[in-house]
């Protein structure tokens, strides 16, 4: 893809204007791993967006196929919005077998990745978090929180290059169950309905992790840092869970990944790193001239699951989005925007305080309120 680089001209920044060119447009991306983790395999197709409008355009109905070099071919089920699944037995993913990803698309092109084989991936050695505070912009001013880190011990294992992935899951509450609510008629619900006191939210950290042993005298690392937790979340008030998964992958994938580090990276002044048509190992054999985004690797993973209670030390400084408001009129301040309209309860009744449903209902701020089967008693 064809940028122009930003001139400076009186001291000014001219605004970033890059050249796109029709080639750039439409371009074929495929990404996904074989895991030896087993069950479902995952392979996306999607077609590049114009910069100026840009989005997601999956690719359906194209034949995605997974093979492996002992001549076993494993055939991906469509599930729409660009994603094929298929299942691939433990047997077949073995430390030191190659695996390619094949894909005919609607249109009639033919897109092949190179062989990856698959290595070895040596246990999680630890993972664990120590208590900071993080310097801001602000020299008098710092963010409290706790800083992850995992230990990495590869010496029964050749391989050389990593990646991990940090997926966190937090337990928050509403500040009061349900009882009162309004919509043109109370309704009293007793006893009052507490389901949705209590929620758990997941989310992938939207980090990259990668690191590299090559060029150490051992295949180990101490203290390599993961993702920073602020106090100012709810995510370390009543209980937070970090999976973490380590992959090991060939040099290859290894220097995609850097690719796609380095070109998310921005830059603390006024400029920032302009996009990059990130290539991998795949290849348009109908007409090789057009370039084809993405990867396609083979990894192995292991996981390790981190369990936190209370963080000693560490004043806790969130808001629950709950804030009561007082009807000075009484139900004849509220209209039908407005239902259901949550009451606080009172002595004898309801009260003219109305809850928002952030006060009352956990699932208002997304998350389920259906326990983690991994989560502690």
């Amino acid at each position: 893809m064809l940028f122009l680089p930003l001139v400076l001209l009186s001291a000014c920044i001219k605004s970033y204007e890059p050249v796109i060119r029709p080639a750039d447009k439409g371009k074929y991306v495929v990404s996904g791993d074989v895991t030896d983790a087993g069950g479902q395999q995952q392979v996306n197709v999607s077609v590049t967006s114009a910069l100026d409008d840009p989005g997601f355009i999956p690719v359906s109905g194209c034949i995605v196929v997974i093979s492996d070099d002992n001549g076993h071919e494993f055939l991906m089920a469509d599930a729409g919005n660009g994603n094929y699944y298929c299942t691939i037995e433990p047997q077949y993913l073995k430390p030191g077998v190659s695996f390619k990803v094949s894909v005919h698309t609607p249109d009639g092109t033919d897109i092949v990745s190179d062989y990856d084989k698959m290595p070895a991936c040596p246990p999680i050695d630890s993972v664990y978090y120590f208590r900071e505070d993080v310097p801001t912009n602000n020299a008098d001013i710092f963010e409290k929180g706790i800083q992850f880190f995992v230990n990495l011990n590869g010496a029964d294992s050749d391989s050389r290059y990593y990646r991990w992935e940090a997926v966190e899951t937090w337990e928050y509450h509403a500040r009061y169950p349900i009882e009162w609510w309004y919509d043109g008629v109370i309704h009293h619900v007793y006893p009052p309905d507490s389901t949705r006191m209590v929620c758990w939210t997941t989310s992938l950290v939207k980090n990259i992790y990668t690191l590299s042993t090559k060029n150490l005298s051992h295949n180990s690392y101490k203290k390599f840092p993961l993702h920073f937790v602020d106090n100012k979340t709810t995510k370390l008030a009543y209980g937070y869970s970090l999976l973490v998964n380590q992959y090991a992958m060939s040099e290859q994938a290894y220097n995609y990944w850097e690719q796609l580090k380095a070109n998310s990276i921005k830059l603390d002044n006024l400029y920032e790193k302009q996009p990059v048509s990130i290539r991998g190992n795949l290849h348009n054999i109908t007409d090789p001239s057009l370039a084809v985004m993405g990867n396609f690797s083979a990894v192995a993973v292991k996981s390790r699951r981190f369990f936190i209670r209370k963080v000693a030390n560490l004043e806790l400084d969130f808001s629950d989005y709950c804030d009561p408001m007082r009807l000075e009129r009484g139900l004849a301040e509220l209209s039908p925007i407005d239902y259901p309209a949550y009451l606080m309860d009172a002595i004898n009744g309801y009260s003219n305080v109305q809850l928002s449903p952030y006060c009352v209902d956990c699932l208002s701020l997304g998350g389920t309120n259906v326990k983690p089967d991994f989560w502690p008693n």
